[in-house]
């Protein structure tokens, strides 16, 4: 077999296997409410005030690269979770400390991780809190966080199998330490709109 002859099955081959050795494709990915959001308007012993829908905060929008909707599917790699971030304004009328969103992954069952998204968690962040009217980006926390989520997400084939994450509840901390939660929160867009308020 001669040079020639030899570099053109080469390249041949080069082109043919190409596709194998490519990034992963992005793939179909959903962001969606509970069926259920918990939630019942009453105050906990331990100064956690639970709602039934939050309207003291406004999910602004949610992004993951691009601007996503809420129920509705996208395109995104397998890094999407991380990519993740919500933003949100506080409409409440007094400062807060922090605002955590903590998502659920339900192809993963109840041994799914709380993937949580935050601001006002990190160390840089805290002193800052959030004043009335301001808007924030929650964005997954930091450290090794991520790398966490995915190890638990191997056991269901990976973190390229998760493509669906459900909001299990928005979580605010005021500057006496006392809280709201709420698994429905109020959002500018009606196209995000939790099923409790949805008509």
């Amino acid at each position: 077999m001669n040079f020639v002859h030899s570099t053109k099955i080469l390249c041949v081959c080069v082109i043919v296997c190409a596709p194998s050795f490519a990034l992963p494709q992005a793939q179909t990915k959903l962001i969606e409410w509970q069926a259920k959001p918990m939630g019942s308007n009453e105050r906990w012993a331990d100064g956690t005030q639970r709602f039934r829908i939050l309207e003291r905060i406004e999910i602004m929008n949610l992004t993951v690269g691009k601007p996503i909707t809420m129920g509705q599917e996208f395109t995104a790699d397998d890094d999407w979770l991380r990519d993740l971030v919500i933003r949100v304004r506080n409409i409440s009328g007094q400062q807060v400390a922090s605002i955590q969103v903590t998502l659920v992954l339900p192809q993963m069952g109840p041994g799914s991780p709380d993937v949580v998204y935050c601001y006002g968690c990190a160390a840089a962040e805290k002193h800052k809190g959030i004043a009335a009217g301001e808007a924030v980006d929650l964005k997954m926390i930091g450290g090794e966080f991520y790398d966490f989520v995915k190890s638990r997400a191997a056991e269901k084939g990976g973190i390229g199998q998760i493509n669906k994450a459900q909001i299990r509840d928005m979580y605010v901390k005021l500057p006496d330490n006392s809280r709201w939660v709420s698994g429905c929160i109020k959002t500018l867009d009606i196209k995000n709109a939790c099923p409790l308020i949805v008509p």
